[in-house]
């Protein structure tokens, strides 16, 4: 039985929780920074590039500032996840600002950046790490090796390789700015522990539990003491050293664990955030592994009320956590209800997500392994082999999880013979 991915969002461990926390990117970050490379906001609210009321030096010209507030609409749609409607305006923005202003501007380079950004957020990883190249070249050229932007813009390139499951080429990038951050920011830069925070996540992706466990927990204490304990990017590391505590078969703690930061993020955040949420589907994930199933269940069940509540009845998280529901049912011998919970989730999942979704196939498997478990075996391998295909289709043939459908289809047949 499965759970789905873990609760990550931007999510697979796809992405982490707290996108925000992880990434270097400007979209995602508090008002607090403006262009690319966490350039602190205006005190004025001018938009970037543009001086101070009062300052001295030369006044733009209306049109470079008139891009600056288009800049500034972009990035405003994108803090609000409207990725979609941001794009055009961040490419319209940089093409005119390399018109005006030259292909190798800053100003232009950060349009490119958020553009880069913003295709990672949409699916379209391969587009963003070409754009990523291209800045990095420029902001190398430009702006020197180790000026923040141009860490920023490497940063964002090993965030794009794991999503593009380069993870070894995503750790080398990694170590290197992280290396390059130590050296020019010093180790307890809030850059500085959002790269290593990364680089632990990554480790976990290379099967390095031990590593990212170690790296994830001295994440976490170093953001306690910069930043607070109680702050959300030290909560974000504190969820990833559950994971890594998951990852190595160490459940009790990791349930403390995701039990403490649910609790933390629900005073401070507010129980409806999402990062609330998703630490308590992580508990609810720890109660299985622990074999608590009538616990799990009630999470499960309270959680799907929430978030149906919170982001509606179709919406993906919900649908994940009526999926642990389904599981957590099959756990306690209950497999007539987890037939139908799975039945309904995974009709929604086909609405929602389409037929070929990772999602969607778990769902699929899910019904087929209570089909097995009530003596129906046949219907179990019609579901079996229709997920085997898919995932082929969609995965590849030497995907593990098309493997693992192929060996489920095997269990089946050998079922059927005896």
């Amino acid at each position: 039985m499965t759970t789905g991915p873990k609760a990550t969002g931007p999510g697979p461990h796809t992405p982490p929780p707290d996108p925000a926390a992880g990434l270097s990117g400007t979209c995602t970050a508090p008002d607090t920074a403006d262009a690319a490379g966490g350039v602190p906001a205006r005190s004025d609210g001018a938009a970037p590039g543009v001086p101070a009321r009062g300052a001295g030096g030369p006044v733009p010209r209306p049109g470079v500032r008139a891009l600056g507030d288009r800049h500034g609409v972009a990035l405003g749609l994108a803090r609000l996840g409207r990725w979609g409607e941001a794009l055009p305006v961040y490419r319209e923005v940089a093409a005119a600002r390399a018109g005006m202003l030259g292909p190798d501007h800053p100003d232009t380079l950060a349009t490119r950046h958020e553009t880069a950004f913003v295709l990672a957020r949409t699916g379209r990883p391969a587009d963003a790490l070409r754009e990523y190249e291209r800045v990095g070249e420029a902001r190398i050229r430009v702006l020197g090796p180790d000026h923040p932007d141009t860490l920023a813009t490497r940063q964002e390139m090993a965030y794009v390789l794991g999503r593009l499951g380069r993870h070894r080429d995503a750790h080398q990038v990694y170590a290197a700015v992280l290396a390059d951050r130590e050296r020019t920011m010093g180790a307890d830069h809030p850059d500085t522990l959002r790269c290593r925070h990364n680089l632990a996540l990554n480790l976990s992706r290379l099967g390095r539990p031990e590593e990212s466990h170690r790296m994830a927990r001295e994440a976490a204490a170093a953001r306690a003491r910069v930043l607070g304990p109680r702050h959300p990017d030290t909560l974000v590391s504190q969820y990833e050293v559950a994971y890594a505590l998951g990852q190595l078969g160490r459940w009790t703690e990791a349930l403390d664990t995701y039990r403490e930061v649910a609790a933390t993020r629900a005073e401070t955040l507010g129980p409806d955030h999402p990062d609330t949420l998703a630490a308590r589907h992580e508990t609810g994930v720890s109660l299985g592994r622990l074999g608590r199933g009538a616990e799990a269940l009630e999470v499960y069940r309270d959680l799907a009320a929430d978030r149906a509540r919170v982001h509606g009845p179709t919406h993906p998280e919900t649908l994940r956590a009526r999926h642990g529901v389904a599981v957590s049912l099959g756990r306690l011998g209950r497999w007539e209800e987890a037939l139908a919970e799975s039945r309904d989730v995974w009709a929604l999942r086909h609405r929602v997500l389409g037929p070929g979704h990772p999602d969607t196939l778990v769902s699929r498997r899910e019904i087929a392994v209570s089909l097995g478990w009530l003596g129906r075996w046949s219907d179990a391998l019609a579901e079996y082999r229709e997920v085997a295909a898919a995932r082929a289709r969609v995965l590849g043939a030497g995907h593990p999880d098309t493997l693992a459908s192929r060996e489920d289809e095997a269990h089946c047949l050998r079922q059927l013979r005896t």
